[in-house]
């Protein structure tokens, strides 16, 4: 597994690291976007030209339009020109914003993929897909908008270079109309962030409480608790208004702030323009090319001003989005790690010290397992079987020590090579939204059909399997919700089978078995443990009978060890909890029998 990239710190160069990919496409996109600027500025040039030609013109219509007729040619070439630019600038966009937020979605989930079980532990899964959607479509929305200020800048410049020839007072209040305009924005801009960050994380928060709702609306039938639902929905949804109201409450006095200075700054410009007019300081085609220029750039400039509301929302939603790419991964391959070769199966632990948070659970562990052997953990739960496991499977990284498989650390190989080299049958799999096939085939993504189905055929799942609408077409439901736990389970056997790696991994494989299925398929899984190193983790204790050595938990700590009939011999843990099994099940904590 290769380790995402660095993510960068801030959302400008974030986006920037992805619009670099297409530098052509984002250069003339941006440049096609200042023929708006052009058009807004030499349109009433031209109109300022034909009408003074037409007011000063003494012969008659015809010698007239000889006169004009490079002017109304060079409108023409005018309009052509923007034209092109802007259908020009249309197709490139239509390329270049879909391929960018394809790069943006594609990093951010193969960054958030790569975070260890831990991470997603503290992480509601719709608040973190939520950021993904978030960042892609509140970056293009940015990018867009930022074309409008750009030709609003650009606009600007050009009436300023105009008004400069006509009469030096018009390009000074023009200039200090849109000095101030940028100051108002800058004021605003602090406050607009910040309260559009807030409204963000809560906004993203609140969809992840919606869609742990709605994955959970089993148990929300079961005890009846739509009211609680809707109640608990309903306080982070004030929450999210009352930030939503800030944010927006500064955009609109700031819009207020940029209504009032254009309201000034139009009836001041036009005072001075019909003053000059009547003392015959300037031409009626100056004082139209004034006038139209004055509302274009006044157009313009009250479009980018309407469109901060949008630009602050997307990238205040954007910043927060980016925070899931600033979350360092805890579990990475080492700049030089290997693949790990498996040959015998050794599993060692050396010293191994391992803290949750503040929680001790593993101190100065040491644990020898041969190659090929069966080892069998079992504990009251919170014993530490499940962390054992983890931690070869290098979910969390040690505290301190080392865990070597074959004589080779594995915090010093990749991670890809490691967990192909594990088959893990957990409690209760977890299946994908596809159908009866994938889900088997992700063992191995390789295998033909004719694999997939004797796999499923081993683990007793092939008949429930033929007897669903569409076969192995048949799609299971999110997290396998249309297959009961039985039939679940049967299917993560069979995913495993047909993986058929060198290291095996059965968490109470078969807890939600029927006896009879379950018979069966032990005969399958012990043919499937032959000559692989075995971790079986059960509570029902009578399952480890056969296994080579048993491991008893406590607390963090391997307490006794051997084969089922020398722990009984002991009359120790394994020997008490074997005596107080209800029902063929260890209970989750001892009884006060047991003391």
């Amino acid at each position: 597994m290769k380790n995402a990239a660095i993510p960068s710190k801030n959302l400008i160069s974030f986006i920037w690291k992805f619009v670099r990919l297409q530098p052509w496409s984002f250069f003339f996109i941006y440049l096609f976007s200042l023929t708006w600027a052009i058009d807004s500025t030499v349109w009433p040039y031209l109109l300022r030209l034909i009408i003074d030609t037409l007011t000063q013109y003494d012969g008659n219509r015809t010698s007239a339009w000889m006169a004009l007729k490079w002017l109304f040619g060079a409108a023409i070439c005018l309009w052509v020109s923007v034209e092109f630019c802007f259908r020009a600038r249309d197709f490139l966009r239509a390329r270049f914003f879909p391929k960018l937020e394809a790069d943006i979605r594609m990093a951010m989930f193969d960054h958030i993929q790569h975070h260890s079980p831990r991470y997603f532990n503290k992480h509601f899964a719709g608040s973190l897909s939520n950021k993904i959607s978030d960042m892609t479509t509140q970056v293009t929305s940015m990018l867009q908008n930022l074309m409008v200020f750009v030709a609003a800048l650009a606009s600007s410049l050009l009436v300023l270079l105009f008004f400069s020839q006509v009469n030096a007072l018009f390009a000074t209040i023009l200039a200090l109309w849109i000095l101030t305009h940028i100051s108002i924005g800058i004021f605003f801009t602090s406050k607009c962030v910040h309260y559009s960050n807030d409204h963000g994380e809560v906004r993203s928060t609140l969809a992840g409480k919606i869609v742990d709702s709605f994955t959970n609306n089993f148990a929300v039938n079961l005890f009846a608790r739509f009211p609680f639902e809707k109640q608990r929905i309903a306080a982070s949804q004030k929450i999210e208004q009352e930030k939503n109201y800030r944010a927006q409450y500064y955009v609109a006095l700031m819009l207020l702030c940029f209504s009032f200075l254009f309201l000034v700054g139009i009836i001041t410009l036009n005072a001075f323009l019909i003053l000059y007019w009547t003392q015959n300081k300037i031409s009626t085609g100056e004082v139209i090319q004034v006038f139209n220029t004055t509302f274009n750039v006044v157009m313009i400039l009250w479009v980018s001003g309407d469109m901060m509301p949008q630009f602050f929302k997307s990238f205040g939603i954007a910043s927060q989005a980016l925070s899931v790419m600033l979350d360092p991964q805890d579990v990475i391959d080492q700049p030089l790690a290997q693949p790990l070769v498996v040959k015998e199966g050794e599993i060692v632990f050396e010293n191994v010290t391992f803290h949750y948070g503040s929680k001790k659970l593993f101190e100065n562990k040491n644990v020898h397992i041969k190659g090929g052997e069966k080892v069998g953990l079992v504990g009251y739960s919170g014993a530490g079987k499940s962390t054992f496991v983890n931690l070869i499977l290098r979910f969390y990284p040690l505290t301190e020590g080392r865990i070597l498989i074959d004589g080779q650390d594995i915090a010093h190989i990749t991670l890809d090579s490691l967990r192909k080299q594990v088959a893990l049958i957990p409690q209760d799999p977890l299946l994908f939204h596809r159908t009866m096939e994938e889900n088997i085939q992700y063992g191995n993504i390789q295998a033909t059909k004719e694999e997939v189905i004797q796999a499923a055929k081993m683990a007793h799942c092939d008949e429930f399997i033929q007897k669903s609408p569409k076969g192995y077409a048949s799609v299971v439901g999110e997290r396998g919700t249309k297959l009961s736990g039985g039939e679940r389970q049967r299917i993560a056997i069979a995913r495993a089978m047909l993986a058929a790696s060198p290291l095996l991994i059965l968490d109470e494989a078969t807890s939600s078995l029927d006896s009879i299925t379950e018979k069966f398929i032990q005969e399958n899984l012990e043919r499937l443990m032959q000559n692989r190193t075995t971790i079986v983790i059960a509570h029902r204790l009578s399952t480890l009978a056969k296994m080579d050595r048993i491991l008893v938990f406590d607390q963090g700590k391997v307490v006794e060890e051997g084969t089922h009939s020398e722990l009984l011999t002991k009359e120790g843990h394994y020997a008490r909890m074997w005596r107080m099994q209800a029902g063929g099940f260890l209970p989750d904590k001892p009884t006060n029998s047991a003391s």
